[in-house]
């Protein structure tokens, strides 16, 4: 049996993204939204867990108000860089 990690960093800006995508007046197709999460992953520490109860405790820790601010900024700066320079046609 191998072991299995996952960064949970990814499906809360997922998440996130879903949540403000109509807020941040920048167009929102496959590959802008894609380019507006890669951008905001790399801006953002990565939470690794490799338990049920480590992904327990990392969502428990993204609940605060300042991990949810840095999340909502990154994915705004995200949207300003992508807005400027989309990759679609």
């Amino acid at each position: 049996m191998s072991t299995i990690y996952k960064n949970i960093m990814e499906d809360i800006v997922e998440n996130k993204m879903k949540q403000i995508q109509e807020t941040l007046g920048c167009c929102t197709c496959e590959n802008c939204r894609c380019d507006i999460i890669a951008y905001a992953l790399n801006q953002l520490p990565p939470k690794y867990v490799v338990t049920a109860k480590g992904e327990v405790y990392s969502k428990l820790y993204t609940l605060s108000v300042q991990h949810d601010a840095d999340v909502m900024a990154a994915l705004t700066q995200g949207a300003n860089l992508v807005a400027k320079r989309p990759r679609h046609d």
